[in-house]
């Protein structure tokens, strides 16, 4: 019933399921998976009926999300064009009337303006989340005939960087991610990896025992979230298998936004310098953080819960970025497969702290993934899979 209700929400979004050509309407199923800020295997599992209730519940949403803001969005544009004609009609009232109700009428036309435009705007935060400026946007995005020097490859070097040159450009989080915090008095403090803005480019010096073109640098702007457990429920058993050492489906059904027994206490914004060894066969990475702050916190709920953000900020998050991500299969072999909207590269990593207490007695895993939102260089790469 579940598949057939996300079916039915995405034929109504984009169009008839064409299986044969693995498109809804016009759109490929990648893109859609973009869309829904998830990845293709859970969109296949997802248009396969294997997936959870869960995760039904929340592409579903998802969905509506996007109906909504395009109707908002519509709407707007309606309001727009019926206040250019009211304009008008104003300019011409305001030649035959006198200057005292001239100005009555555009106070009150700008208080009419003025609350629907908030209106409209608010709807759109709550439906489509903003969209932050990259720290080093200014160094890797500006326009071709900007007076800058590019960080990327220019045209004679790319094929001499290949495979890395293909990799050169914008990614950004493949899928969200939680994780339980330990380190703290009492259980039940979550961090939520909600976005990364990353700009990836060819090393030209670091290459020892590597090889040239074999050696990406990425550098990762995130934004993620604390949020905490007003029922301070343990970990284990509702949320972690000891014996797996694994989370249970209830921990990946999570939804912390959409459960009253959650609560937000900040927004937590980081930087990571990345370094990317790429191999015929596999990929590994290695990640550096370069410092994070809070912002947007609740004060309310820190002191209630006697939070220290400081201490999750320096001690805990400190030492969740020791972590150990598994050398992961390198799908590009040949370097012309990666495409923009589609191609991810995904680490499977357990994290362990010192201050670890809440008795799982080892690490924490999760995965990380990137997705390829914009190549800087997209032409035939001449060398291939050697």
């Amino acid at each position: 019933m579940l598949k057939e209700t996300f079916v039915a929400r995405l034929e109504e979004k984009y169009g008839k399921w064409d299986k044969n050509v693995s498109k809804f309407g016009s759109k490929a199923l990648g893109l859609i998976a973009k869309d829904l800020c998830i990845s293709n295997s859970q969109l296949t599992k997802l248009l396969s009926g294997n997936a959870t209730d869960g995760m039904y519940d929340r592409a579903i949403k998802n969905v509506n999300n996007l109906i909504k803001f395009e109707e908002t969005n519509e709407a707007y544009q309606t309001i727009i064009g019926k206040t250019n004609d009211l304009e008008t009609q104003l300019i011409n009232f305001q030649q035959k009337t006198q200057v005292y109700k001239r100005n009555i009428l555009i106070v009150t036309f700008l208080a009419i303006c003025g609350i629907t435009a908030t209106l409209l705007i608010q709807r759109q935060i709550q439906e489509k989340s903003p969209i932050q400026k990259h720290p080093l946007a200014n160094f890797f995005d500006s326009n071709f005939d900007a007076d800058f020097d590019s960080p990327y490859l220019n045209e004679r070097e790319v094929q001499n960087y290949c495979p890395c040159s293909a990799y050169e450009g914008e990614w950004s989080l493949s899928d969200s991610y939680k994780l339980p915090l330990p380190g703290n008095k009492q259980p039940g403090i979550y961090y939520l990896a909600k976005s990364a803005d990353v700009r990836m480019k060819c090393s030209k010096s670091d290459t020892l025992n590597v090889g040239k073109g074999r050696v990406l640098l990425g550098y990762e702007y995130l934004t993620n979230e604390i949020w905490i457990d007003t029922k301070r429920t343990p970990l284990s058993p509702t949320y972690f298998n000891k014996t797996t050492k694994n989370y249970t489906d209830a921990f990946y059904e999570l939804d912390f936004e959409n459960n009253p027994q959650f609560q937000k206490v900040a927004t937590i914004e980081s930087f990571f310098i990345d370094k990317f060894k790429i191999y015929k066969d596999s990929i590994i990475r290695k990640g550096e953080p370069c410092g994070r702050f809070a912002s947007d916190v609740n004060h309310e709920l820190i002191k209630k819960y006697e939070i220290d953000v400081k201490h999750i900020l320096e001690d805990v998050l400190g030492d969740l970025t020791k972590t150990d991500c598994e050398t992961t299969t390198n799908n590009y072999c040949d370097p012309n497969l990666l495409t923009e909207g589609e191609s991810t590269i995904e680490f499977d990593c357990v994290y362990t702290i010192k201050t670890e207490n809440l008795g799982i007695g080892g690490g924490y895993p999760y995965m990380k993934g990137y997705r390829l939102e914009k190549q800087n260089y997209s032409n035939n790469l001449t060398c291939g899979c050697e």
